[in-house]
């Protein structure tokens, strides 16, 4: 583990951080919709494979949120302040 640990982190250190954790909230975000439906009593299609369309759909929908939140002005208070 210390061996991976050690490989990856130059690769890893040149992606942008924000593009990280970006990637990292979409898959916590697709495994945790994942594991929550099963918990719940549901069952996926395809099983564990449905994860293959889970993912890729998970970062589309926040692609397009992220492009509508940078097109939508910021709102400002009385004061002139972002809120």
């Amino acid at each position: 583990m210390v061996l991976a640990g050690v490989v990856v982190r130059r690769p890893l250190s040149r992606v942008p951080e924000n593009t990280l954790k970006f990637i990292v909230g979409v898959m916590l975000t697709a495994f945790g919709t994942f594991w929550g439906a099963e918990g719940a009593g549901a069952s996926w299609p395809g099983g564990d494979a449905a994860l293959l369309v889970l993912v890729p759909g998970t970062a589309l929908v926040a692609l397009g949120m992220v492009r509508w939140l940078r097109r939508t002005p910021a709102r400002t208070t009385a004061l002139g302040e972002a809120a």
